[in-house]
């Protein structure tokens, strides 16, 4: 039988909105192809500078129109075309971690984009250097990702792994401390020590994270709860647990 030719590459994507916009345009790490510019939109929010630069065309069209060219209403007036994400490599990750903190995120099977977009967001505020996906039952890196992370895909380095297990033991070997999450169970995440180099494994709203992933970690962290409803969604998890870090190392740093 023979073989199946293999899929394609993606060469480009629209991005759009004003964040994932302009960061992409000041960081340089992506191919930028084409701008897109709403008739109507007199500043580019403090990047005219850039704007001189560019070495691409600039088309200027109705708002309608951005919105056909991004599939989306939400663009703000500006949208690009930009060549595919640049994944990060996790081997490559690892080894540019930061010395004193290395915090890691690592999701097992997050599908919804707006929480892995919120995340990478949060990841970007809060101080972890990167974050981990897989490339079965997870969404990647999209264009509406990108506009709810505001901005924060352009900054934080992101890896798509095939098997998290596995790479549970890569950054194990690495000398991180791995925790998985879980609702309701383990030790409180405001018992252990989120500092240092250390790797928290967030699973789906559905599944969580998964048994065998579970069984390579070092524990399991959650966050004690005193609501009627049974848990956050895996975006606030994040959000809680990437404070509650960047807390205790403002809090070493001071002594």
């Amino acid at each position: 039988m023979p073989k199946k030719a293999p899929l394609p590459r993606e060469r480009s994507t629209i991005i759009y909105g004003v964040h994932p916009v302009v960061e992409t345009l000041r960081t340089g790490k992506r191919e930028i192809q084409q701008l897109y510019l709403a008739r109507d939109l007199t500043g580019v929010f403090g990047v005219e500078g850039l704007l001189d630069e560019i070495r691409f065309p600039i088309v200027r069209l109705s708002r309608d129109e951005i919105a056909g060219v991004a599939r989306s209403p939400h663009h703000q007036g500006i949208a690009a075309r930009v060549g595919p994400f640049p994944y990060a490599d996790l081997d490559d990750l690892v080894r540019a971690a930061p010395d004193q903190y290395g915090l890691l995120v690592m999701l097992d099977g997050v599908q919804d984009p707006a929480n892995v977009g919120s995340i990478l967001r949060s990841a970007e505020c809060l101080g972890a250097y990167a974050v981990v996906l897989t490339r079965d039952r997870s969404a990647p890196v999209t264009p509406a990702v990108e506009k709810t992370a505001s901005g924060a895909s352009a900054h934080v380095p992101v890896a798509r792994v095939v098997n998290l297990v596995r790479a549970v033991e890569i950054v194990k070997r690495a000398g991180y401390w791995v925790y998985a999450t879980a609702s309701g169970a383990g030790a409180s995440c405001y018992r252990i020590d989120l500092t240092g180099k250390v790797a928290l494994v967030l699973g789906s709203e559905g599944k969580g994270v998964r048994r065998l992933v579970k069984e390579r970690t070092d524990g399991v962290v959650s966050i004690p709860m005193r609501g009627r409803i049974e848990s956050l969604s895996v975006s606030q998890a994040a959000t809680v647990l990437l404070s509650e870090s960047l807390r205790q190392r403002l809090e070493k740093d001071r002594l």
